[in-house]
């Protein structure tokens, strides 16, 4: 859902904005205000003396704007933020403020530029604070940062500013420069996974899987065709016989997953839908997790708004790979089953198991993967949802084993700092074991 741009952001009110946040501390922004009640409260100035106290508060505005503005901080600010972001850890940065001049400068105003978008940016503790720099001697201010959810966020650097003594204004910034960091989608530790393995013959074997699998095996040396890879080439044997010829290589069976993200969200989604699409993004980075741990190569596929396809594993790629397209995923609005087939089983013959994690248990999820087990492929299921699904989860193994899970108890395994396990419980709610 579309927001609309803040006023900061403004083509004409943007400037005037950007000063009432940037220009004026917390006690400022409180005196403006005061200035504009006596203002209206005193226009009578038969019946009432607070014009008076109108003229004093414009006074003091005035003067400390006029005061702040002719001082510039002699101040270097050093400090950066991570890359990456995980939704809802505090990550404290660390500032360091050195001074450029010989005199201490007192009332130095350290604060966190608002975003000019209308994206929810992460919050940042304490927003505005006041230290003092002496010369010869750092200051160290430290900053919280808490991202309420994942995403990609422009951030905007954070500001040192000099003010006049009552702290009511803020003159010319120094800032550090904006940056752009991804939030990953919070996860949990998985300990156990019931999940139905296999191995399958993987054409290309070696070459195409970035030595992932069963142990490598030489098997012989051959004459070179057209297409063999150039790292193939065996340089002794060519410089003995005085033609091309390639090293032989075993081909390879081995286990390969492919994790399916059912992304699927009506237009005017409740709360909860909302919530539990949140919910299975956290249960398939659990679970891409979990596989990054070991040796099998692992194939990521999410239907958006467009299919994104990511595959991981020892040598062909780390979590972060995953974790990014997850972080900035939008859900889709017609169902994605239609997307996901197609890419899906022109793989099949080389997939072992399929990990879906869906939003509903209907007929058309239940049609997806009957296909998928009807290819030899082993199934296992989650679905994330608050209520009941459409239909019953089936309990004969039909489509494989699918187990319910509430948001509620995805939440908690979050909020755990455990492992959790993740064990089948016969389609029944509540598959998530501290």
């Amino acid at each position: 859902m579309d927001r609309p741009a803040p006023l900061r952001a403004s083509p004409s009110l943007g400037r005037v904005v950007r000063m009432y946040e940037e220009r004026l501390t917390s006690r400022g922004r409180y005196l403006l205000w005061a200035t504009i009640a006596f203002a209206v409260i005193g226009v009578d100035t038969r019946r009432t003396q607070v014009f008076e106290l109108f003229a004093i508060a414009l006074a003091i505005l005035l003067v400390a704007a006029a005061y702040a503005s002719l001082r510039r901080p002699k101040l270097t600010v050093t400090g950066q933020l991570p890359r990456h972001l995980t939704a809802g850890r505090a990550l404290t940065l660390p500032l360091r403020i050195s001074s450029e001049s010989d005199t201490i400068q007192d009332d130095v105003l350290v604060s966190w530029a608002r975003p000019m978008t209308a994206e929810p940016a992460p919050e940042a503790e304490p927003r505005e604070r006041f230290v003092t720099v002496s010369p010869g001697d750092p200051t160290v201010v430290s900053l919280e940062l808490t991202p309420s959810r994942r995403g990609r966020y422009h951030m905007r650097g954070v500001s040192v500013q000099a003010t006049d003594p009552l702290r009511a204004a803020a003159g010319r910034s120094v800032r550090t420069p904006d940056e752009t960091v991804v939030v990953y989608p919070r996860y949990f530790t998985v300990s156990e996974l019931e999940v139905p393995l296999g191995r399958r013959y993987q054409p290309g074997g070696i070459p195409l899987t970035s030595s992932t699998g069963d142990a490598i095996e030489f098997v012989g040396i051959r004459e070179y065709r057209p297409g063999d890879p150039i790292r193939s080439i065996h340089w002794r044997s060519w410089a003995r016989r005085g033609e091309p010829i390639v090293k032989e290589y075993q081909e390879e069976y081995f286990c390969r997953l492919a994790l399916i993200l059912d992304t699927f969200l009506p237009r005017r989604a409740a709360e909860e839908e909302r919530a539990a699409f949140e919910a299975g993004i956290s249960v398939l980075a659990s679970v891409a997790d979990y596989f990054s741990r070991s040796e099998y190569i692992v194939d990521v596929l999410a239907a958006g708004p467009d299919v994104y396809q990511v595959s991981a594993g020892r040598s062909l790629a780390y979590l972060d790979n995953i974790l990014d397209v997850l972080a900035c995923l939008d859900p889709c609005y017609d169902p994605p089953f239609a997307r996901i087939g197609p890419h899906l089983f022109e793989r099949l013959a080389q997939l072992t198991t399929v990990i879906a994690v869906l939003q509903d248990w209907d007929d058309d999820r239940e049609r997806f993967l009957g296909q998928v087990k009807a290819q030899g492929t082993s199934v296992r299921g989650f679905v994330v949802r608050e209520g009941e699904p459409s239909k019953p989860l089936p309990v004969d193994g039909e489509f494989g084993d699918v187990t319910l899970l509430r948001p509620s108890d995805v939440q908690r395994a979050l909020d755990s700092e455990g492992a959790i396990s993740l064990l089948s419980s016969g389609g029944a709610t509540g598959a998530i074991h501290a």
